[in-house]
């Protein structure tokens, strides 16, 4: 539900909950199950991302993000320019653990940070759409980053969490 609130907003995600809980308040047989409530937060799901709803709720869907390089360099007027180089990948699994691979198309989270691993400042952070499984991607901000990565939260299914986010190195 976070990864949900977080791509189609937390008040999209509490109105979803609140028409369900008015619509099922005195339901007796057949009780409202799972399929209900799903098609509720379909119904609050703007159509470009109802995609989230299918493989968050309907499908077993696992990721693997992988933060490859990042490097920066400094800029005359006293910025960094972060290049980091990601790698994007979708897999649908079955109930009997057999993965296929999927077509990409995704928003995923993009982030460039100072501090250190413990305490992560946010330098940029913004969705990025992928649609191929290697990409690199370039950003200036204002200061001197240390990590960058991809999915940096692991707000997504990530078969392999740990190598979202890498240390920046200074080019």
């Amino acid at each position: 539900m976070y990864a949900l609130s977080d791509y189609i907003g937390e008040d999209r995600v509490n109105s979803a909950l609140r028409n369900f809980l008015q619509k099922n308040r005195y339901s007796s047989h057949p009780f409202p199950d799972s399929r209900e409530f799903v098609a509720a937060l379909r119904e609050a799901t703007p159509p470009e991302m109802q995609y989230l709803i299918t493989d968050m709720f309907e499908s077993i869907v696992l990721f693997d993000n992988k933060a490859v390089s990042a490097t920066y360099a400094a800029t005359p007027d006293h910025k960094y320019k972060v290049t980091i180089v990601v790698s994007a990948e979708k897999r649908k699994a079955d109930g009997s653990g057999n993965e296929s691979p999927m077509k990409i198309n995704d928003l995923i989270d993009v982030g460039v940070f100072g501090g250190t691993k413990e305490h992560l400042k946010a330098l940029y952070l913004a969705k990025q759409r992928f649609s191929k499984q290697s990409s690199t991607l370039e950003f200036v901000v204002d200061e001197r980053p240390t990590f960058a990565g991809i999915d940096p939260y692991n707000k997504l299914i990530d078969r392999n969490p740990g190598d979202n986010l890498i240390a920046v190195e200074k080019k």
